[in-house]
């Protein structure tokens, strides 16, 4: 289990993604696909979804096969279809949270669309929490670029070394990575490859609050 020594001397701010490391959305997010992938006669069986998942939904569809016209329509299909489920926390999220909220400054930086993210959040009681939210609508280049991540510190006047951000892909990582922002993955059945390296890892937002508060 990683230890406080993995977290910066001057940490500042904790910033999250949000699917698949504080909501439990994967389930809902997989029939959106399901639904979406359908509507153009294409399959999309968890195994499929799972070798070429990414936080960037454009990736998705490219990486299984649909033409770059239907790309529009295929957001359109998928949101209306994702606003069908409601996801929710993860055990722990909101004490989490409400504790870090005393000592840190908190973001979130996530891929998903605003409107989803800002819907997800107010029906978890979370729409307060987080001092700055940077969605997929706010940046021009998706995770892994650190496009994202760097707006957020900048809008919290704090400077990437003050800072770490909590992910369960990947692409977090490699954004975290490219900020010069430390970075703990949270390890999940869907959270693709964080197996490597010295990355520090956590299997729950449980876990997660025995680092911040042995």
């Amino acid at each position: 289990m990683p230890t406080a020594a993995n977290l910066p001397p001057d940490l500042r701010a904790v910033l999250f993604d949000l699917d698949g490391t504080l909501l439990d959305s994967f389930s809902g997010h997989f029939a959106a696909y399901q639904v979406t992938f359908k509507h153009f006669g294409l399959s999309a069986c968890l195994e499929d979804l799972l070798r070429v998942y990414s936080p960037d939904w454009l990736a998705v569809y490219r990486a299984m096969g649909l033409p770059e016209q239907h790309w529009a329509e295929a957001d359109a299909i998928w949101l209306a279809e994702a606003a069908r489920h409601a996801p929710q926390l993860f055990p722990g999220a909101q004490e989490l949270l409400g504790t870090l909220q005393a000592h840190y400054t908190l973001g979130l930086v996530t891929s998903g669309s605003s409107e989803r993210v800002r819907r997800d959040l107010a029906r978890n009681g979370l729409d307060g929490c987080f001092q700055v939210v940077v969605t997929g609508g706010d940046v021009c280049r998706p995770k892994p670029d650190p496009e994202g991540l760097l707006q957020a510190l900048q809008q919290m006047g704090v400077a990437p070394c003050q800072a770490v951000f909590v992910g369960d892909a990947a692409a977090d990582a490699l954004m975290a990575q490219a900020a010069g922002v430390a970075f703990i993955g949270m390890l999940t059945q869907f959270s693709g490859d964080l197996s490597g390296g010295d990355t520090p890892r956590v299997h729950s937002l449980l876990e997660l609050a025995q680092l911040f508060f042995p």
